[in-house]
């Protein structure tokens, strides 16, 4: 039996990542409020006392905009609180550890590989990439670096939940259809990241999402239109397209995220899922948590 450790137990993927625990694995899981990872001593003492075969660490600090001026905040979360996991990890324990296609930030032609150059533009974005540092400066040798992209889930805040609740109370919705990514499914994800944390065999970084590249008003439209299909939603909206320029953030996107995700599925075995067919997965889940 491996004895794992779970940080960020309470989150949207925390969460998930509990709740599909394999049956060959001791999990102990931490949430915020259990453990401050910013706190070098309290994470030195965990991991001695427990003695950890694997630490999944699924914390983050993911309030992008916010991010923009709570910086110190952002970056005690997302790398210093790393590197403390990293520094105090034993090299025959593994880490794995959730980033982000924040990561990226210029333009691209084609999905993100994992070795190419990042240039994050946003304090979120160089916050996670500090934290990727850290693991790879720290503990090389035992660890994989999973970034992953427009996160979502049946329960919690999401893009799909944040959908839903406006399309039940607006007739009428903008949405940017200029900024280019893939989704991923937090319940598909989690599986993934179990598949890393016992491939010992296998280190570094890897991206996953689901298959296919879209707007975020193609994902809106989606939503729509499955959630009308499954009687989620009973009311017409209309979805409006528009550009970044006319939704300003105070954190910059990236406008072109798309992840390639070739070599997790070649190295797990196992292929992406169509992101449309991830989605009504999805919503049948939160119809099903409405009944």
């Amino acid at each position: 039996m491996k004895k794992v450790i779970l940080l960020g137990a309470a989150g949207q993927l925390g969460l998930l990542v509990a709740k599909s625990a394999p049956d060959n694995v001791v999990l102990n899981c931490f949430s915020r409020e259990e453990l401050d990872i910013r706190d070098h001593g309290a994470v030195k003492e965990l991991i001695l006392t427990t003695s950890p075969d694997i630490i999944i660490n699924t914390a983050a600090y993911t309030a992008v905009d916010n991010a923009e001026e709570q910086h110190k905040l952002a970056y005690e979360i997302n790398a210093q609180a790393v590197e403390n996991i990293a520094i105090n990890t034993p090299s025959e324990t593994r880490i794995i550890h959730v980033s982000t296609d924040f990561v990226f930030s210029k333009i691209s032609k084609h999905p993100y590989k994992p070795a190419d150059l990042i240039a994050p533009g946003s304090i979120y974005g160089q916050s996670k990439a500090a934290g990727e540092k850290a693991i790879i400066q720290h503990h090389p040798g035992n660890a994989i670096i999973l970034r992953t992209s427009w996160l979502y889930s049946a329960q919690g805040k999401n893009f799909v939940t944040t959908m839903l609740g406006l399309m039940a109370v607006k007739d009428e919705l903008s949405i940017v259809s200029d900024q280019f990514g893939s989704p991923t499914s937090a319940h598909l994800l989690a599986r993934i990241i179990w598949k890393f944390a016992l491939e010992s065999q296998v280190n570094g970084v890897f991206h996953w999402s689901d298959e296919g590249i879209i707007t975020w008003y193609d994902f809106a439209l989606e939503i729509y239109t499955q959630a009308r299909k499954l009687g989620i939603l009973n009311k017409d909206v209309s979805i409006r397209a528009i550009t970044t320029k006319d939704y300003p953030t105070p954190a910059s996107r990236p406008c072109y995220s798309a992840l390639d995700s070739t070599a997790t599925e070649d190295v797990l075995g196992i292929k992406t899922s169509p992101w449309r067919v991830e989605l009504y997965k999805v919503l049948e889940k939160r119809k099903g948590c409405s009944n």
